[in-house]
């Protein structure tokens, strides 16, 4: 064979090659972005799914996390964060612990918790700035469904048949302080958008009225305070002084209004006496069985549990300190806050260190928001409001893992260039 001959034989090989590897990599490029698309969907659908009925609800969130459970690149994708492994067995220990006891409220509780586990881990892994914004807006258009279902049921539903008389409206929420949660949640999404100039602005004033409608319809007194202190933090970090000041100065106005001038403005209001009375009452129970394992405690939902064996069911202890300490004990509690003081502060470095405010302080006013609600009930801890709340928390993978994901944008512009 010729010198010639030998030099096109090995051109022909290399350039067979060089296009085998051209294929190669335009193939693993479209896997990748069918696999962000389906990874963006499950996303999406898990937040329309908390605007629905609780049942439906229930059924979709379930199905999610146990799919992210059974596929394999899911998993390998959740067990990849940093200490999943360890809220992971935290959780199973004390199913198992439910499990020995005969808590079977703490049981289902606790298997519920390992997917939303899973479910936040999945998120943060794979969230990106866009993703998280749109995902935001659509949480804001999608709770116009539950405004419009509490303004049916409270002024349609109920003049058109007697039977149906609301006083306290739920709306697609299990209980009134349910949905007082979500709404408190979307009017400081609502404010978030607004704040940092993303979208039209009459957009998301419209659809905060319409949720502060939903609280009056709600009658959930602490939606208030949560919607207070979630604005307040989120103008204090992005430092809107001005607009902080007159929101603290018409707070004032109001509780002079409410309390000096004795003007019913917050439905239920006089009704805080017998409610403080009655979280009394509860706080004592749950203080005396903490008394009884203080260490370990009993797993999920043990008020439910160990109220029932009196036949006086209490569902939780209206406090997510003392259910924190009634479930987990002061071993398990101590866990939970160092893993959440942890998070706080990677939030708190982005936020201030690397000046990084746009989503840093949407996170830290509904985590605020939450905490001071938390104080006096456990709404947190249910089915709809729960994956809201891990939702807004999985907005620190915006800010991890920039690089690969900055590679990643690059390959697909190299693929549509090709």
């Amino acid at each position: 064979m010729s010198k010639v001959n030998n030099t096109h034989y090995v051109l022909t090989i290399y350039s067979l090659l060089k296009r085998g590897i051209i294929i190669e990599k335009k193939a693993a490029i479209r896997r990748q972005i069918d696999d962000s698309l389906t990874y963006t969907n499950i996303i999406i659908l898990t937040v329309i799914s908390i605007f629905l009925p609780y049942i439906f609800a229930g059924i979709i969130l379930v199905g999610l996390g146990i799919y992210l459970v059974i596929n394999k690149q899911t998993r390998k994708i959740i067990f990849a964060q940093k200490y999943s492994k360890y809220i992971f067995w935290f959780f199973v220990f004390y199913l198992i612990e439910a499990l020995l006891y005969g808590n079977w409220f703490g049981v289902g509780a606790g298997f519920g918790l390992i997917l939303a586990v899973f479910i936040g881990l999945f998120q943060r892994s794979f969230m990106t700035r866009e993703l998280y914004e749109r995902v935001l807006t659509l949480v804001c258009l999608l709770s116009v469904t539950s405004s419009s279902c509490a303004i049916s049921q409270k002024y349609v539903i109920s003049l058109l048949d007697d039977f149906y008389s609301y006083n306290r409206i739920s709306a697609m929420f299990l209980h009134p302080n349910y949905f007082g949660t979500i709404t408190a949640t979307v009017i400081i999404v609502c404010a978030y958008k607004i704040f940092t100039n993303q979208g039209p602005k009459w957009l998301y004033y419209i659809i905060g009225i319409l949720n502060v409608v939903s609280i009056y319809l709600c009658e959930s007194m602490f939606a208030w305070i949560e919607v207070f202190v979630g604005i307040s933090v989120l103008l204090i970090v992005l430092k809107k002084w001005r607009i902080f000041w007159v929101w603290v100065f018409a707070a004032i106005l109001a509780v002079f209004i409410i309390f000096a001038l004795n003007i019913d403005l917050i439905p239920r209001l006089s009704d805080a006496g017998e409610t403080i009375r009655l979280r009394l009452k509860i706080w004592n129970f749950v203080v005396e069985e903490i008394k009884k394992s203080p260490l370990l405690g009993h797993g999920s939902m043990s008020c439910a549990f160990l109220s029932s064996k009196s036949d006086n069911l209490i569902p939780h202890s209206h406090s997510i300190y003392l259910d924190s300490l009634l479930n987990y004990g002061i071993i398990g509690a101590i866990i939970m806050l160092v893993c959440f003081a942890k998070y706080l502060y990677s939030v708190l470095s982005i936020c201030f260190k690397e000046k990084q405010t746009t989503v840093t302080s949407l996170i830290l006013a509904i985590s605020a928001a939450a905490l001071v609600h938390g104080i006096t009930d456990l709404t947190l801890f249910w089915l709809q409001t729960l994956p809201l709340f891990i939702f807004i928390l999985s907005g620190i993978g915006t800010f991890e893992n920039r690089e690969e994901k900055r590679l990643f944008n690059l390959l697909i512009r190299q693929r549509y260039a090709e």
